[in-house]
């Protein structure tokens, strides 16, 4: 009985060891704009727009993530036959100091791709169900201002497409009145498990 289990052990590491990530397809559309007229801005001395923040339209940005075709496969094929866990990081560059940029999404927000998939048919889904898990619940979260920092927006199991980012920003009146562009940057990372 032991060597069974010692068995079992070894083919389990051996086949984890082969595995890999494959080559996936991040698409990002749409991005959100911010614009502060007069009436939006605290006229009271001593007070700040901090407090306020604008808010993009909930939907202003969209996120997908599809494997790559390979072969004769195409991306669905992929996708159903190739079941990761991916999370989505993101962080932005020269954003204007005494700005805060905030994101958030909500849970199961986005399409699965392929709507359906035998994975989903599995009695015992290795790494749960293909569902999408915002960071902090799904309240905002800050975005840093540097690459080394980024944080984790959300997570989901399998490929997903027109994931709904909504983009908060609060801008100190220390702020510059100039118009401002910065980058945002999304990142990710795929596991096993």
């Amino acid at each position: 009985m032991k060597k069974l289990i010692l068995f079992i052990i070894c083919l389990s590491l051996t086949q984890t060891t082969y595995s890999q990530l494959l080559p996936g397809t991040l698409d990002v559309s749409g991005m959100p704009n911010f614009i502060q007229s007069i009436d939006d801005v605290v006229m009271e001395a001593g007070l700040d727009d901090t407090a306020i923040g604008f808010e993009s339209n909930f939907d202003a940005t969209l996120i997908g993530f599809v494997l790559n075709p390979q072969l004769l496969l195409s991306s669905e094929i992929m996708c159903e036959t190739n079941v990761f866990r991916y999370s989505v990081y993101i962080h932005t560059t020269n954003a204007p100091v005494g700005l805060t940029l905030e994101a958030k999404t909500t849970f199961n927000s986005g399409m699965r791709f392929p709507t359906l998939s035998t994975y989903d048919l599995l009695p015992l889904q290795p790494l749960g169900p293909r569902d999408l898990t915002p960071s902090n619940g799904g309240s905002y979260i800050t975005v840093p201002n540097m690459g080394s920092q980024a944080i984790k927006i959300f997570e989901f199991i399998g490929c997903r497409t027109d994931i709904p980012i909504q983009f908060k920003i609060k801008a100190s009146a220390l702020v510059p009145g100039t118009p401002s562009n910065f980058d945002i940057y999304y990142t990710v990372v795929g596991s096993l498990m």
